[in-house]
């Protein structure tokens, strides 16, 4: 019925003598409360917890340590969000700080492991050509340039404490070059 097909029937009848319309509402059956009083659904849970909880209840008969407050924080409510698990005394125990360092170089020679078994699994030469080109070129951004950004450094520091530091940034990139260079040849070997 359009808008002015309302307009005519609705200035000709009033709405007092329109029939009583329909109580229709949507019923979702999928509702797992669909039909149940709230004294049922309480009745329902509790049936559920006591099913669920039999098979525990061997474990539960155990004497626990009441005492043993070192992992919990006593007092502490479950619905307060500022305690948890993770801020416990024993959880930051067991955390070592993160080498961002460490992490970053173990990435870079992943990244080299990859590209070696990426050539020795390629056929054409001109795509072998490629990844050793990318892998120089890691090697060059990686460890190469901040090897002679140090030396530099190195050459123009004043004090023996600058030197011995910037001494063993340089035997580390060295050794960073040289592991590469064994991961590369493990995985790929090279064929000039």
């Amino acid at each position: 019925m359009s808008y002015s097909q309302k307009a005519v029937y609705g200035t000709c009848i009033p709405e007092e003598e329109l029939p009583v319309r329909a109580g229709i509402r949507v019923e979702r059956k999928s509702d797992p409360d669909y039909g149940l009083s709230e004294d049922e659904i309480a009745d329902r849970n509790e049936f559920i917890r006591c099913y669920l909880v039999r098979e525990l209840e061997l474990l539960m008969m155990l004497p626990g340590n009441e005492e043993d407050t070192d992992f919990f924080i006593p007092d502490c409510h479950v619905t307060d969000e500022a305690y948890s698990a993770f801020n416990t005394v024993d959880f930051q125990k067991s955390m070592k700080p993160f080498d961002k360092y460490g992490y970053a170089m173990k990435k870079v020679m992943e990244r080299v492991k990859a590209l070696a078994i990426l050539h020795s699994s390629i056929g054409r030469e001109e795509g072998r050509q490629n990844i050793v080109r990318r892998f120089d070129s890691l090697i060059e951004f990686e460890f190469r340039e901040p090897l002679f950004s140090y030396v530099d450094r190195f050459k123009a520091a004043k004090t023996e404490e600058q030197k011995e530091r910037l001494k063993r940034k340089i035997g580390d990139l060295n050794r960073r070059i040289l592991e590469a260079r064994k991961t590369w040849e493990q995985y790929a070997p090279i064929d000039v």
